[in-house]
C-alpha cells in the first residue's frame, strides 16, 4: 500500500514539475516575442527621427557649399578682370586656395546614405527576428505537451509584423 502511495506521489510531483517547466518555456518564448517587438519599435522610432534630421543636415551642408562655391567663382572672375599681371594673379589664387574651406557636402551625403541604409537594415533584421520569435512561440503552443498547459488568457497566438502605422512609413525626404 505504501508503495502505491509513493508511486502516486512521485507521479503527481513529476506532473507538477513538468507543468512548471513547460509553462516557464512558454513564458520565455512569449517574453522573447514581446522583447523583439519592442526592439523593432525602437528601430522604427530611430528611423522616424533620424532620417529627417540627417536630410536636414545634409541639405544645410549643400546650401553652405553652394554659397561658398559661388563666392569663389566671383573672386576668381574678379582677379582676371582687375589685372593682367601674371605673378599677382598667381599670388591671389594661392591666397584664395589657402582660404578655401574644406567642403564636406559629398561626405555628408555619403554618410546620410550609409546611415539610412544601416537603419533600414537594422529594421529589416528586427522584423525578421520578431517574425521568427512569433513563429517559434506559436508553434510551441501547438506542440504536445505544451498545448496541454497553454492557458488561453496568458498564452495567445501572436500575429506576424504588419507595417500599417504612420511610423512604419519611410519619412518623406524631399522638402
Amino acid at each position: 500500500m505504501l508503495v502505491y502511495i509513493l508511486i502516486i506521489a512521485l507521479v503527481l510531483i513529476l506532473i507538477i514539475v513538468l507543468s512548471v517547466v513547460f509553462n516557464n518555456q512558454l513564458i520565455g518564448a512569449r517574453n522573447l516575442v514581446e522583447s523583439s517587438f519592442a526592439d523593432m519599435d525602437v528601430q522604427l522610432l530611430k528611423r522616424h527621427e533620424l532620417i529627417p534630421k540627417l536630410v536636414q543636415i545634409a541639405s544645410g551642408y549643400a546650401k553652405h557649399e553652394a554659397v561658398l562655391l559661388e563666392e569663389l567663382a566671383q573672386k576668381r572672375t574678379g582677379i582676371w578682370d582687375k589685372t593682367d599681371d601674371f605673378p599677382q594673379i598667381l599670388n591671389k589664387i594661392n591666397l584664395i586656395k589657402e582660404a578655401y574651406p574644406d567642403l564636406k557636402a559629398d561626405q555628408s551625403f555619403e554618410k546620410l546614405l550609409h546611415q539610412i541604409t544601416e537603419t533600414e537594415n537594422h529594421l529589416l533584421y528586427s522584423r525578421q527576428f520578431y517574425n521568427g520569435a512569433v513563429e517559434a512561440y506559436n508553434s510551441l503552443q501547438e506542440k504536445i505537451p505544451y498545448s496541454w498547459f497553454v492557458q488561453r488568457g496568458k498564452h495567445i497566438k501572436r500575429n506576424y509584423v504588419q507595417a500599417n502605422s504612420q511610423h512604419h512609413v519611410i519619412p518623406n525626404t524631399v522638402g
